[in-house]
């Protein structure tokens, strides 16, 4: 259910990410919940799916097949020639 606002208790995430009020993305991963590399590739293509859908629901797409060809051509640009590098570090 896009779209609607409820208090919701994340026991155990795997992945958090928000933006800070120097509008600085920051990410936070619980690698033990992933068995090996290859689990990444299947979270980032649920995640692409997911952005898909909540964008168009939410009516900045026109469907979610547009909004999936945005991201993807998006995405592929930013690893062909990135607009920042990562900072931060791995806590434990």
């Amino acid at each position: 259910m896009f779209g609607k606002k409820k208090t919701v208790r994340l026991e155990n995430p795997l992945l958090v990410a928000f933006f800070d009020e120097e509008e600085a993305l920051n990410v936070r991963i619980d690698v033990d919940q992933l068995q090996e590399p290859g689990w990444a590739g299947i979270v980032l293509a649920d995640l692409e799916q997911h952005f898909a859908g909540a964008l168009a629901h939410a009516g900045k797409a026109a469907s979610p097949e547009e909004a999936l060809a945005a991201i993807r051509e998006t995405y592929l640009a930013e690893i062909a020639n990135p607009t920042d590098t990562p900072t931060g570090h791995i806590e434990n």
